[in-house]
């Protein structure tokens, strides 16, 4: 040991605090190394974690969806179904049977109401689709009753007709949602 302080002129104790001095550099760079991978450990966990979550937000978006635009089918086939003949069309216009038109509105507007940009893009489109759908339902029931009075045979045939193809148009749209909500659900 004498013979390396000799060569460098350094005494023991120089030679005891460069080694301290190198090992205290040595434990800070250490430590900071270990800190830094926590730390890329801790937002890698967190960036995993937030997609986790945004795979089930999108899945649960899905299946409201289909929820909705199923409820949306029984309740048009509900009121087509009290809107069968002429004579139901007539007698809801006056009043003499009970028809919620309130409902469809209440229908419109939740369809409406889904924000486009929080759903899978899968979804979008089918989205509008149904709430067009749903909007031209209403509309063509509030003509009808309003109108009632002044439609012949063929405008009734065209109404029933309209009623039927906006019907089958939604039950191929639940079809279309239930497929892209399995597609999600298997990519999830």
């Amino acid at each position: 040991m004498s013979e390396l302080c000799l060569l460098t002129n350094l005494s023991s104790s120089e030679w005891a605090a460069w080694v301290q001095a190198v090992g205290s550099i040595a434990a800070i760079i250490g430590a900071a190394g270990i800190a830094v991978w926590q730390s890329r450990k801790q937002h890698q966990n967190s960036i995993e974690l937030l997609r986790a979550e945004n795979r089930f937000t999108r899945t649960e978006l899905a299946r409201s969806f289909l929820s909705l635009s199923s409820n949306c089918r029984i309740a048009m086939g509900h009121a087509a179904g009290k809107l069968k003949n002429r004579e139901a069309v007539h007698a809801i216009a006056e009043g003499q049977v009970h028809f919620d038109f309130e409902e469809l509105k209440v229908i419109e507007g939740a369809v409406r109401a889904i924000p486009l940009h929080t759903l899978p893009s899968s979804l979008v489109g089918l989205t509008m689709i149904v709430s067009s759908t749903v909007r031209q339902f209403r509309e063509k029931v509030q003509s009808a009753l309003d109108a009632y009075r002044s439609m012949d045979g063929a405008a009734f045939e065209d109404f029933f007709r309209t009623l039927a193809e906006m019907q089958e148009s939604l039950e191929a749209s639940c079809a279309d949602i239930r497929t892209k909500l399995i597609e999600i659900e298997r990519d999830a």
